[in-house]
């Protein structure tokens, strides 16, 4: 089953966005912004019968308990035009454990019409580039602080070409580096915060309806129970149990994030926000000793070490440097610093880092590549303890609004460290090259059920020696071509622990040292070739040799599965609800912030 892409230009898009936004006043406040798409979506979109893919949204996929990005096949019962949604009955799904209204309001930009129809009469093609123009401009174009713009402002003049400029210099890598990421982020944790505002004042509104109804229902046996919501997603939900001090934060953070925003916005702005961000960058080097000529600095200098600790007593210290001494080759150059945020700022892609105990907090919107490293100075079986005390050990952790605490770009080594990911959607995101990992421990939040450990793209390899990977939605995730060997790894009450997304993605279990504990699933195999006469979507095996006959090419060693529910979870590639380069895209649109190509424009 296939669906509707489209790649189209800059200019493309701009001329797009005009033709719907052709008013005829004299200027286009932003309140008229969304009656002009209701009128183009009414023109172009078949009202009722097409089928689509529905990709859930993360808020609901957290609610639901359900894996990120879950994607569901239905039909379009009726197209409610006003509110630029649709009711979507759901007719098929990959995983049954998976539970659903069979009604849902879903948004139109969260649907993918497929190419297949039943009624070939339907005129689908019109549909899916209408929906594609429409989930262009609702995801890059329009802010959700858009609709609270004066109506005395054209809203076109002033942020439609800039706006549509800007996802063009943002796919084109036109913009440094570390600011494209920054703003990449700013705009996921918006999006994201606006689903979610969305979603817990709808259940609050549904709460006061039912108070009410309880009140007025005062004098009966049995106070009215709540039902659910006709045609809606949240139907089946429960109210949401964070507090309103929690909405009041959403929106004091999304203020925040406008304002800074909006300064970046303009050309002008960023070009002196980059320029701000070149002169601190300078003034930490020679801070540190690294000033020098401005030729010497397009050079490369010899590797250095970084040595980060944390306040502590002076014994303390010297046990710490005498610890380094061990690690730290005679003729190496060695540099002591403050922090870890600064030392990745200043350092270059072959340095090494050696961390004290204590929590490192980073922002870091860079990659690590280049045969780096980034190690703890504590004795190796120290990180594994089961009972020790996290402050007693290198941790490094992220600030809450971030979606990756580490983004690798190439090779790199991590080794007796803790990855605190509690605050983060995602622990280590490696894009390409290979990760080496000895003596880690990745620490999940043990709720969230889109949250993952590693995430290993297309090509990419992982090398995992004595780690513990805990309390994630799913431990490692290997998308196509992508290879992991691991020895003694833990997997430790983790809903999934390792997935292999696709038949190409190849794992080695070296011996048989790695255990799945205590984890929900403790592998899943997607895509691959069930035997003849078999018609099941998927299959559940006891043993990690049971796995290996359906991909002895590219699964290898074995483990041992203790207290888990399921240990084994096979699906086969003949059963798959979408073809496979539609189903990869849908995969990588939640990692666009973390890609420099993240936006197909030509």
């Amino acid at each position: 089953m296939e669906v509707f892409t489209f790649e189209k230009s800059y200019l493309e898009r701009l001329k797009e966005a005009e033709a719907v936004l052709s008013w005829e006043g004299a200027v286009m406040p932003a309140s008229q912004v969304r009656s002009e798409w209701k009128s183009y979506v009414e023109l172009k979109i078949e009202p009722a019968g097409w089928q689509a893919i529905w990709k859930i949204p993360r808020v609901i996929c957290e609610d639901l308990k359900l894996r990120y990005p879950t994607i569901v096949y239905g039909y379009v019962e009726q197209v409610i035009f006003d509110e630029l949604k649709a009711v979507f009955i759901v007719t098929a799904v990959q995983d049954n454990d998976v539970h659903l209204p069979e009604s849902n309001e879903v948004s139109l930009v969260e649907l993918w019409p497929t190419v297949k129809q039943e009624n070939s009469a339907l005129n689908v093609d019109t549909t899916a580039e209408c929906i594609d123009r429409l989930r262009f401009f609702y995801t890059h174009v329009w802010m959700p602080w858009d609709k609270d713009y004066d109506d005395d402002r054209d809203w076109v003049q002033q942020h439609l070409e800039a706006r549509i400029q800007l996802v063009c210099d943002l796919s084109k890598n036109r913009l440094p580096r570390p600011l494209a990421l920054h703003m990449r982020t700013l705009l996921n944790e918006a999006h994201y915060i606006q689903q979610r505002l969305d979603f817990l004042e709808l259940d609050l509104s549904d709460a006061e309806s039912d108070d009410e109804a309880v009140e007025l229902n005062d004098n009966a046996t049995e106070p009215a129970r709540k039902q659910p919501k006709t045609g809606s997603a949240n139907g089946s939900l429960n109210v949401s149990t964070l507090p309103v001090t929690d909405l009041m934060c959403l929106h004091l953070r999304m203020a925040i994030i406008k304002s800074e925003f909006e300064i970046l916005e303009n050309p002008e702005m960023r070009r002196a926000y980059s320029e701000l961000q070149s002169n601190s960058l300078k003034r930490l080097r020679s801070l540190s000793g690294k000033a020098r000529q401005t030729e010497d600095l397009l050079t490369e200098r010899t590797p250095i070490t970084h040595v980060v600790t944390m306040p502590g007593k002076l014994q303390q210290q010297l046990d710490l440097l005498k610890l380094a001494q061990t690690l730290v080759k005679p003729e190496t150059q060695v540099q002591l610093s403050n922090t870890l945020q600064d030392v990745l700022s200043i350092c270059q892609s072959n340095d090494d880092i050696l961390l004290s105990p204590g929590e490192h907090t980073i922002k870091f919107l860079e990659h690590l590549n280049d045969n780096g490293s980034l190690s703890g100075l504590v004795h190796p079986e120290t990180i594994l303890t089961p009972a020790v005390d996290l402050s007693t050990l290198p941790v490094v952790c992220s600030s809450d609004e971030d979606s990756t605490l580490l983004v690798i770009d190439g090779d790199y080594t991590l080794s007796q460290l803790v990855l605190d990911c509690r605050h983060v959607r995602r622990g280590i995101l490696l894009r390409n090259g290979t990760l080496t990992m000895r003596g880690c421990r990745l620490l999940g939040d043990g709720n969230s059920s889109t949250q993952e450990g590693i995430v290993c793209m297309p090509g990419a390899s992982v090398e995992l020696k004595s780690c513990l990977i805990e309390n994630f939605a799913v431990g490692v995730s290997m998308r196509s071509r992508s290879s992991a060997e691991m020895g003694s790894v833990q997997f430790k009450n983790c809903i999934t622990g390792l997935e292999l997304l696709e038949k190409t993605a190849s794992v080695n279990l070296q011996g048989s040292k790695c255990t799945f504990d205590t984890c929900k699933l403790g592998i899943l195999a997607d895509g691959l070739a069930f035997e003849k006469g078999r018609t099941e979507k998927s299959l559940f095996l006891k043993e990690f040799s049971e796995l290996q006959r359906y991909n002895e090419e590219n699964i290898l060693g074995n483990c041992c599965f203790n207290n888990c529910k399921r240990n084994v979870r096979v699906y086969n590639e003949s059963d798959q609800l979408l073809a496979q380069r539609s189903h990869q895209r849908l995969l990588e649109e939640e990692l666009e912030g973390e890609n420099k190509e993240n936006i197909l424009l030509a």
